[in-house]
């Protein structure tokens, strides 16, 4: 009413979506470097309509008293004339119970009263917004204007927070997701040890096998072999409840991680993340899987035919290190130093999107570590132009999750139930096709939403042209 005109080559639908994006990007900070606190601007713009409420409820009650045209006033004369038509179409009409029926009152001069308890009424209730002001058309053009971008504002900023939007869209770098780390259960890895000749230093590792050619090095950290001994925990591979905790700490990551590759976690939403509960035992477990994943390292797929693998010295890890310590309060906390390679990978943008809400919509444990894996797959063919139907075999699934190569059938299998459970979903998948020992797959297309959320290019910070404003909109 106040802000859209009417053209004949932009639809509302197709306005708002794009009022909206600009308010994010250029008020919000969505598209550019910098994220701004959405908190602060839903509070301070909460804070402003409340305080104009109470101003414009103040001039409304001195325009009631001194003004000879006011707002009330003039509806008033409105009713008069539209009661009188309708009295005189119809002849028996009962003017007093349609005035309180339509009105709210029996007496046209009773009006003002009552509107001066509604408008209180609006002023003093958290709930409502600068444009429910009964009166808003009597109001200046800028008056309005800044009250549309007060509510907008406080609308947006309030969806962000009440839905969690800053995380909606799960972003994961490529190594986590093109080599086999994770096991869909946890499993004893076959620990070996080998003597350097030149350091003379013992290294512990386990090689899991791709394929007869093929083999992923798990490099376990310790500097004394009676660690294995002491903690069986560094003998089992990374499992489901692993991979959630690592998904969680890069989910957390601000602007300091850009610099220091430094993430701070609490604990408890750790815990409550990986086990739904907040009991002792699940707090002194997260502490131990933490650095657990710490003395992990892993050295590049290897070619057992072409290739030797390299004593001692692994080619990345997940977490470099992590210092666990409590704040004033007793609450746990820790500091967690992201590997150099994963940092790198999320500088670089090498990393696969996803929203969070379809994340949450899956429950099995193949299903979980398949998803991003499945959607690189999409993506690159939306990028790069390419049919969205495709064969993977056995092999390829292979090399994502860690599996027993020998058990052919009962690989198979799970990946089916995996492919299924995403096409019930209408999620990443709309059909498949078991073949002999491979699958074809056709990938959903993406929507216009995905294509925006994720390819979008980040442009320099913009210069706010809506200022967040702390004064009344006054006269």
């Amino acid at each position: 009413m106040y802000v859209y005109k009417e053209t004949t080559s932009t639809s509302k639908e197709t306005w708002l979506f794009e009022l909206i994006k600009e308010l994010l990007i250029q008020n919000f900070g969505f598209d550019t470097p910098h994220l701004e606190d959405h908190v602060e601007i839903r509070d301070k713009n909460y804070r402003k309509r409340q305080q104009s409420k109470k101003y414009w409820l103040k001039k409304f009650k001195e325009e009631l008293d001194s003004v000879p045209n006011n707002p009330v006033l003039i509806e008033i004369s409105s009713w008069k004339l539209a009661l009188e038509q309708m009295k005189a179409s119809n002849a028996g009409l009962d003017i007093v119970a349609e005035s309180e029926r339509l009105i709210g009152v029996k007496d046209l001069n009773d009006l003002p009263a009552l509107r001066l308890q509604q408008i209180s009424e609006w002023a003093t209730t958290s709930s409502t917004y600068l444009t429910d002001y009964r009166y808003l058309s009597s109001k200046k053009t800028n008056q309005i204007k800044k009250a549309i971008e007060t509510d907008l504002h406080f609308i947006v900023a309030d969806i962000i927070d009440k839905h969690d939007l800053t995380n909606a869209v799960d972003v994961q770098p490529h190594g986590l997701i093109e080599d086999v780390v994770f096991a869909e259960k946890s499993t004893n890895l076959k620990i070996r040890m080998e003597l350097d000749e030149i350091t003379n230093k013992q290294t512990y590792f386990d090689d899991y096998e791709i394929s007869d050619n093929e083999f992923l090095r798990t490099i376990i950290k310790v500097e004394d072999g009676d660690f294995l001994l002491a903690d069986k925990s560094l003998t089992k591979s990374l499992d489901g409840t692993d991979r959630d905790i690592i998904f969680y700490v890069l989910s957390q990551k601000d602007e300091s991680f850009y610099t220091d590759r430094t993430i701070t976690v609490d604990i408890s939403k750790l815990v409550s993340k990986a086990y739904n509960s907040s009991g002792v035992k699940n707090y002194v477990e997260i502490e131990k899987r933490l650095r657990k994943i710490r003395s992990f390292g892993f050295q590049a797929v290897i070619k057992k035919k072409s290739e030797k693998a390299r004593s001692g010295s692994a080619d990345w890890s997940i977490f470099d290190s992590v210092v666990i310590n409590s704040n004033p309060n007793g609450r746990r906390y820790a500091e967690i130093v992201i590997g150099t390679y994963f940092h790198q990978q999320y500088i670089n943008q090498q990393t696969v999107k996803i929203y969070r809400d379809s994340l949450n919509s899956i429950e099995g444990n193949i299903s979980k570590i398949l998803v991003h894996a499945l959607q690189k797959e999409r993506l690159e063919r939306y990028v790069q132009g390419n049919q969205f139907i495709d064969i993977f075999p056995l092999s390829y699934f292979l090399r994502k999750v860690r599996m027993d190569k020998r058990k052919t059938e009962q690989n198979m299998k799970k990946i089916q139930d995996a492919l299924e459970e995403f096409k019930s979903l209408n999620f990443l998948i709309a059909d498949y096709k078991r073949l002999h020992s491979s699958f074809e797959i056709s990938f959903i297309p993406l929507t216009h939403t995905e294509m925006h959320d994720f390819f979008d290019q980040a442009e320099p910070p913009i210069q706010l042209t809506f200022p967040i404003q702390t004064e009344l909109i006054g006269e």
